[in-house]
């Protein structure tokens, strides 16, 4: 059975369980669209709705309502583009770059020498806070998956293979070796920032302009293919090249869970994704493997509960009655476990 955390009761025993993970296990972390608030709206039932839609043939609206969706993500992400005010982006921003300065001091803290000072961020989102957030921090390294080769025509190709390569910086007079602190950013559906071309996944961050209301259905279905994600619709507009992708991504992840001592965090993510929520359970087969998530309601505690039911290495860190668990409570504890690094060995 998964044990079963409440935030504020229980945070001392959160925080040194979790400190004692963040010594010795390769760090993983897996976000959802609730963390992404409120510069984008949260999901919700919207992607079921699209599917059903379209399973009833109801093609048009089910791409008018996929123009929403597309669209509340767009549009601030155009803003972002554009370094505009908003304080949406502005408060999310803030978030992510509060986790990234965790990540950052637990890599380059922790006293173990046989783990990497590597983390991975699984996302379903397609948004670009964290390659945002990430620019605050020099000293670490953010890989998104591209490989960064010279080239004349500045073209940089999707390269999965890149994803968890370690870098040291070595000195030219004197023999040093220093491992650079690393995230690898796997984004699960793909991200604004990819581009279709030639069978390949490029990478381009450009703004877009969203069909306005009451667009022709050719225009509005011309700009959900402009996008190289996997989109929340029937196989109709799915692609090779995303399928694949997709799968291959999957795979990383599955890979990543079946390491020997590995911690996987959960924050804004429900589950819902049977794909991924398959792998999960597969993967807790392994012992060493410890999830970490952080429900944001007491119904989704409840409900993480039952589809983790009969895993003893699941710990559900539920909301006080009454309250939820939003970003700014998951970073409380996340950075909460640091004082621990020293009491852990």
């Amino acid at each position: 059975m998964p044990r079963i955390f409440n935030i504020s009761e229980n945070s001392e025993d959160v925080k040194k369980t979790l400190a004692r993970s963040f010594q010795s296990a390769h760090l993983n972390f897996l976000i959802g669209s609730g963390a992404s608030l409120p510069a984008i709206p949260i999901a919700g039932t919207t992607e079921a709705e699209i599917a059903a839609l379209f399973d009833a043939g109801q093609e048009q609206d089910a791409r008018n309502l996929m123009r929403e969706f597309l669209a509340g993500i767009q549009g601030p992400t155009n803003r972002l583009i554009a370094d505009e005010d908003d304080a949406g982006n502005a408060e999310s921003l803030a978030m992510y770059k509060l986790l990234l300065g965790t990540i950052e001091t637990v890599l380059s803290e922790r006293r173990t020498t046989l783990l990497p000072k590597r983390a991975s961020i699984f996302s379903t989102n397609y948004d670009l806070l964290v390659e945002k957030a990430a620019v605050s921090f020099p000293g670490l390294v953010l890989n998104d998956g591209f490989s960064r080769v010279p080239s004349l025509d500045n073209r940089m190709e999707f390269a999965p293979r890149s994803f968890f390569n370690t870098i040291y910086n070595t000195g030219n007079l004197y023999e040093y070796k220093v491992e650079i602190p690393s995230v690898s950013l796997v984004k699960l559906h793909g991200s604004l920032s990819w581009k279709k071309g030639n069978e390949q996944i490029l990478f381009d961050v450009s703004s877009k302009d969203v069909p306005p209301t009451g667009s022709s259905d050719d225009d509005i279905q011309a700009f959900i293919e402009s996008y190289a994600v996997v989109l929340p619709e029937t196989t109709k507009f799915r692609t090779t090249l995303m399928d694949s992708t997709y799968y291959e991504l999957l795979r990383i992840y599955a890979n990543e869970l079946d390491r020997e001592n590995t911690l996987l965090m959960a924050f804004g993510f429900s589950f819902g994704d049977e794909h991924i929520l398959g792998i999960t359970k597969r993967a807790l087969k392994n012992p060493t493997l410890k999830l970490a998530i952080f429900a944001y309601s007491e119904a989704g505690r409840d409900d993480l509960a039952q589809k983790f039911d009969g895993h003893n290495n699941v710990n559900i860190i539920g909301p006080p009655d009454g309250e939820h668990i939003d970003f700014t409570k998951f970073n409380d504890t996340i950075s909460g476990v640091l004082p621990f690094f020293g009491k852990n060995k």
